[in-house]
């Protein structure tokens, strides 16, 4: 997870307008103010590619009315680059506030906008953007914590009965299996499961009275 940005690093900016002459100009400001800036027209077929190559860490999408679709449709790059949105229009009507909202712009701005103003923005909406990535991992965890749970208690189970674990035990013979090979907690859960299924069908299967190999929740190649 990347850290958080400091108000006095520099940042990559991609600055996307609707004319060639404005993505110039509040690129050369943003450059004066010490930013790694790249600036490309709306109306050109390479404008997506660069910004995506670019891996900037805050888009600057300048729009006039008469742009507002093809806007629209580019700032989908915004998103798939993991980039901050921030929407910059001539004038504060309706339809621009709805655009802002429909493509997710983490800020809207009404020019005339002085590139201090402009580079505030900028580091307001990457320092939000990161804030809704953490939400979005935290509801991950917690969605994946509800959905592992039944695997998590059939495995501790399985570990109670075979190795004559207390619960507590048992779980903590889980979490220190998921350090020690990288897996998440559900995964080493379902591995046990796994192991354990296999074990039985072994037992059944041999019909026996010769005493079985000791448990091993490791299975080749685990």
């Amino acid at each position: 997870m990347p850290a958080p940005k400091k108000p006095d690093e520099p940042l990559r900016i991609a600055v996307v307008a609707d004319s060639p002459g404005a993505a110039s100009e509040i690129a050369r400001a943003l450059r004066h103010l010490g930013h790694t800036v790249c600036s490309t027209s709306l109306g050109t077929r390479s404008a997506r590619a660069r910004v995506q190559a670019m891996c900037p860490e805050v888009v600057l999408l300048r729009t006039s009315p008469r742009a507002f679709d093809l806007a629209s449709a580019f700032a989908r790059a915004a998103p798939e680059s993991g980039a901050a949105l921030v929407v910059l229009t001539p004038g504060g009507s309706p339809q621009a506030t709805e655009l802002a909202r429909r493509v997710g712009a983490l800020m809207h701005l009404v020019e005339p906008v002085p590139a201090q103003a402009l580079l505030a923005a900028a580091q307001v909406a990457v320092a939000r953007a990161g804030d809704l990535r953490d939400l979005r991992a935290e509801l991950t965890r917690r969605r994946e914590a509800v959905s592992s749970r039944p695997a998590v208690e059939r495995a501790k189970a399985i570990l109670m009965e075979r190795l004559g674990l207390s619960e507590e035990d048992a779980y903590r013979r889980l979490q220190l299996e998921s350090r020690n090979r990288n897996r998440r907690l559900s995964e080493t859960a379902r591995h046990v499961i796994r192991a354990d299924a296999v074990l039985r069908a072994r037992q059944r299967a041999q019909r026996s009275e010769k005493p079985s190999a000791p448990w091993n929740p490791r299975l080749p190649g685990g």
